[in-house]
Formats: structure tokens, C-alpha cells, sequence
């Protein structure tokens, strides 16, 4: 057992938050068998320092090496955090060959390598990368990998396996497996009542659902599904994939006849797009 020495560390209680929160935890379901919640609070926001005792038992809980809150300074800390946000704007753009010189160019797999999470998320973001460029092949495995890693079970998945378990139903799609890729999905929708406070982690599930029942020929649950996407993002004032639900919905009022729906939906897609634009 790690002994109760207090250590001077003034950068784990930020390291901890942003884990926490990437993983879709509240205070309270971190502390749980560890501390209590307001002693997780206080260590946050670096007003108390924390015990080896307790350091472990959060590095236990997060799947971490414990010598991430060790060797890591706040330049190394820093560091991952742009990481993560150059990778996730790259992907965001689609730009998914710049993505992978990216990692290839800063070495991120090796300076992700102490943590379970960074390390999924480079994978999957990899494997991820590899499936939208035509190499299901190669991307495919690195994201049941990446998923491996942490999810083990049939859980309400966190919110950064999410995305990893949203990365896979489109390989599935992409490989023609769209029993399968609809199946993912529809575990990932499953967690919405438990994140009810709004993620844009969700609004492309709501997307290549409806997608994915349009490819099928299923045009009514595929309006069905852009339109709850499209409630979502209103709801949760989300713009990340609406444009690309109203075209959805759009398409699949066409295929089924409804011109005038369909053309509702096309004009408001291309508001948003020359909105984006604008920006």
C-alpha cells in the first residue's frame, strides 16, 4: 500500500478535473469509495493538497499509471491538452491525412503512453483517421482495440468511450455492416439519460443513425433519428453536425415524396452552411 505522505504536486488537482470531466464523471461518482466530494472539490481547484493514499486510489479508478502525477510537469500536462485539441480540430475538419502526420510528426503515441485514456484516444483517433481514408482494413482493429482498453463490459459507456464506440459503428457502416453499426449506436443513445446536460459527442450519433437507416432504404426512422439530432442540438444550443442532420432529414423526405419537407430542411441546411461559412 502507497503510505499517507502528502505531496507537493500543484498540478494534479488540474489533471485530475480534466480526466474526470473527459471520462463524464461528477465529483461525487470519482469520490465513491475514495473521499468524499468535497474533498475531490477542493483538490480540483488545488486548495488541498492529496495523499499517496487517495493519488492511487484515483489513478486506480481512471485506469492511469500512477507515475503520470509523478513525472509529468505542467509543460508535459499542457502539452497532452493541445495535443488532444489539435487532434479533435483535425478531425472536426475532416482533414484525416493531416491528422496522422500529425501524430506521426510529434511523436504522440509516446507521449501518451502512461495514461489508458490518452493512449485510446490517439488509437482510436488513428484507426478512426485510417477507415474515413478508404483503409477500413488497417483502422478497424486499432479502434476494437482502442475500445478494449477500457470498455469490458455492458455498461453505460463513459463519455470518452463515446466517441471510440462512435468511431467503430462507422467502420461498420463504412464496411457495409450496418446491422452492427446500428446496434453501437443505439448503445451510445442509451446514455443520454445519464448526460443530460448536452455534449456534442451525441449529435453525430444522431447523425450516422439516420444515415445509416437512410442507406438501408429506411427513410422514416432515418427522419425519425435526424429529427431527434436536430431537437437536441436546438435544445442544447449544439451547431456541431446540424446543418448535416437537416440534409439528412431533407434527403429522406425526398425519397419518400414529401418535396415541400424536403425542401424545408434543404433550405435550412444551407443557411447553416453559409453561416459556417461566414466564420
Amino acid at each position: 500500500m502507497v503510505s499517507q505522505t502528502v505531496l507537493d504536486y500543484r498540478w494534479i488537482g488540474q489533471r485530475i478535473r480534466e480526466i474526470r470531466q473527459q471520462r463524464g464523471l461528477t465529483q461525487q461518482q470519482l469520490a465513491l469509495g475514495i473521499c468524499n466530494q468535497s474533498q475531490i472539490s477542493r483538490i480540483e481547484k488545488g486548495v488541498e493538497s492529496v495523499s499517496a493514499e487517495i493519488l492511487f486510489q484515483i489513478a486506480h479508478k481512471f485506469s492511469l499509471d500512477i507515475r503520470i502525477f509523478f513525472d509529468m510537469t505542467e509543460q508535459q500536462i499542457n502539452e497532452i491538452q493541445n495535443i488532444r485539441k489539435n487532434i479533435r480540430y483535425l478531425q472536426k475538419k475532416h482533414m484525416f491525412q493531416e491528422l496522422l502526420q500529425y501524430i506521426e510528426d510529434h511523436q504522440v503515441e509516446a507521449i501518451c503512453r502512461y495514461s489508458l485514456m490518452d493512449q485510446q484516444f490517439v488509437l482510436y483517433q488513428k484507426g478512426n483517421a485510417y477507415v474515413h481514408l478508404g483503409a477500413v482494413d488497417r483502422g478497424f482493429p486499432m479502434i476494437q482495440l482502442a475500445l478494449k482498453l477500457t470498455y469490458h463490459c455492458e455498461r453505460i459507456p463513459a463519455l470518452y468511450e463515446i466517441e471510440v464506440i462512435q468511431a467503430l459503428a462507422i467502420a461498420y457502416g463504412f464496411d457495409g455492416d450496418y446491422r452492427a453499426c446500428i446496434g453501437w449506436l443505439h448503445k451510445c443513445l442509451r446514455a443520454l439519460h445519464v448526460y443530460r446536460e448536452g455534449s456534442d459527442q451525441f449529435t453525430p450519433i444522431f447523425y450516422y443513425l439516420s444515415k445509416a437507416y437512410s442507406d438501408t432504404q429506411d427513410y422514416r426512422m432515418a427522419i425519425e433519428y435526424a429529427t431527434q439530432g436536430i431537437r437536441y442540438c436546438e435544445n442544447h444550443k449544439i451547431g456541431y453536425y446540424l446543418d448535416q442532420l437537416y440534409y439528412e432529414c431533407g434527403y429522406s423526405y425526398e425519397q419518400i415524396g414529401q418535396q415541400f419537407k424536403a425542401e424545408q430542411c434543404y433550405t435550412k441546411f444551407q443557411l447553416l452552411q453559409d453561416l459556417f461559412c461566414t466564420y
